[in-house]
This record gives C-alpha cells, structure tokens and sequence, in this order.
C-alpha cells in the first residue's frame, strides 16, 4: 500500500505562555506574517514561506481534542545563500545562535522562541532524502 501523497506541512502549531510575547518573536524578530488571529481561541497565525503557517495558541485544547506540548524542535527552509543573512539578522535581534554544519547536509542555525521551542534554519532540502529511496 502507498503512503499518503503529501508535498509538504502545512501547519504546526506551538503551545505558548505568553500570546503577545510570542507574536512579538515570531512576527517581529524573524518576520514572519501575521495572517490570522482567532480572538476565540487566543491564537495567532504567521506565515513561514509560502505554504506553511505557525499557529501559536495558549493552553487549550484544540481541535479534535488536541494539546500543545512540548516540542523538540521545528526546521525552517531556507536557501544556502540566504544562510548569512538568516545568521545575522537573528544575532542583531539578540539571539543567542548555535550554529552547526553538517557538511553534505547543509547548515543549520538554531534559536531559542519566547517558550523555549527551538527553531531551525536549515540550508538542506529534505527531499533529497527520496531521491536516495528511488535510487
């Protein structure tokens, strides 16, 4: 049987403590942009890149009974030359950085959100990981 045909995430959504605190990061720091704001629920969403969106909410429970939580980390996309840039825009912004490189693999820079969520920027396109399964 074949595997569900996905081309990508679509959402992920972050538990947060603080909902301004985390819009400030998110929209603010690294620029992504608000698109949505559930007054309701006490959630925002922002935009990273084109086809997946953030949703940071404070403690509840969701849809179909879901729960925020803990995460170990999420990894954004982005092009190798746009790797510096991403590096020193999150340092301007006071972040503390940790940088890795992973050689054949790309780089990577992680960062702390206001929760403690690591957020990745990685220069690596996942999809490679197909292309050595075809092969």
């Amino acid at each position: 049987m074949a595997g569900i045909r996905t081309t990508g995430v679509s959402e992920l959504v972050l538990e947060v403590r603080d909902l301004s605190v985390s819009e400030r990061f998110y929209a603010g720091v690294l620029g992504f942009r608000v698109v949505e704001r559930w007054e309701q629920r006490q959630a925002v969403w922002v935009m990273a890149g084109k086809q997946t969106r953030i949703g940071l909410w404070t403690p509840q429970v969701g849809i179909a009974g879901g729960r925020g939580g803990e995460h170990v980390h999420f990894a954004m996309r982005i092009e190798d030359e746009d790797y510096p840039d991403t590096v020193k825009r999150l340092k301007s912004e006071g972040l503390s950085v940790h940088e890795e490189d992973f050689g054949g693999r790309g780089r990577a820079a992680y960062v702390s959100d206001p929760d403690g969520h690591v957020v990745e920027f990685w220069t690596w396109d996942v999809g490679h990981h197909l292309d050595t399964l075809a092969g």
